[in-house]
């Protein structure tokens, strides 16, 4: 009889730890890079092609800054596959931190861009 309590008592204490466990959101991440972009097409293939990996849920890449932001789900991608998919496009992924990529896009906006000489390099 004692080791039927027991068991119980063993059985009720996991089944309360498991719910907690699955009850836990997985919280989302961000990670910032640095690139080489060199036009708009550069950014809109990087953007096009980072939309559809997994967890993705917001999306900045910005070719005057040569930044890219993405959040993305935690379980569900890591900074390392995401700069893999951009370096397989054939872009350069510099892991930066979100607040040198804040310090970045303020500098850009205010030395301003100028668009007239953009000049796309052949990728591999």
């Amino acid at each position: 009889m004692k080791k039927l309590i027991v068991l119980l008592a063993v059985a009720m204490f996991i089944g309360f730890s498991a719910n907690e466990t699955f009850a836990q959101k997985k919280e989302n991440k961000v990670v910032c890079f640095k690139s080489d972009m060199d036009c708009s097409e550069c950014e809109n293939t990087i953007n096009e092609y980072l939309k559809f990996e997994k967890g993705v849920k917001d999306l900045k890449v910005d070719h005057a800054s040569n930044t890219i932001f993405v959040e993305y789900k935690d379980g569900k991608n890591t900074d390392e596959k995401l700069a893999q998919a951009i370096k397989k496009k054939g872009y350069k992924a510099e892991k930066i931190t979100q607040e040198e990529y804040e310090e970045i896009i303020a500098h850009t906006h205010e030395a301003g861009h100028e668009h007239n000489h953009e000049v796309h390099k052949e990728r591999k």
